[in-house]
């Protein structure tokens, strides 16, 4: 016989008289899953209620000598704002402000509505004025609108009628 086969053989034989019987496991080995199964654990409760200060930014904060003066924009709705008094109970009341050190389109406002509270910040988006678009100019009815003066040429050799000038009336002051 080849020596390694030998050896290896030898090895295997010692193993597997060395190695004991095989030993039932105790009962309580699998206690912990009996009380923490996934089967017997409870379900866990999750909140799906929508945060409703989740649609508001900031559009402006003012310190005030009795509390703090803010204004809130639907992001949703931006012509609905919601004006925060100090002072006044109403649906919403500012908790806390963090005022930044560099811009002040980093402060951050911690506002209660409710149960419920959240910090809005400043959006860009929301903070840019929007131009109304520009007004026809309306005419006055039962007259038509003003023509402009035809251009005046030079008149000709041939032509001895002479077109007068127009009219200017100085106002008197």
């Amino acid at each position: 016989m080849n020596a390694p086969i030998t050896i290896s053989l030898w090895m295997a034989l010692t193993a597997i008289v060395s190695a004991g019987a095989p030993v039932q496991p105790t009962l309580t080995r699998y206690s912990k899953l009996w009380v923490n199964s996934v089967f017997t654990t409870p379900a866990e409760i999750v909140n799906n209620e929508v945060n409703p200060l989740e649609d508001y930014a900031l559009g402006g904060i003012s310190k005030l000598e009795d509390g703090y003066y803010a204004i809130l924009l639907n992001r949703k709705k931006p012509d609905d704002k919601v004006v925060i008094y100090p002072g006044e109970k109403g649906d919403f009341e500012v908790v806390d402000v963090k005022w930044p050190t560099g811009s002040w389109r980093d402060a951050v406002v911690t506002v209660r509505n409710g149960k419920n509270s959240g910090t809005v910040e400043f959006e860009d988006k929301l903070l840019t004025v929007k131009t109304a678009p520009a007004k026809p100019v309306p005419q006055a009815k039962g007259k038509p609108p003003a023509k402009l003066p035809a251009t005046i040429s030079k008149p000709s050799a041939n032509t001895t009628k002479r077109q007068p000038r127009p009219r200017v009336v100085v106002p008197k002051k």
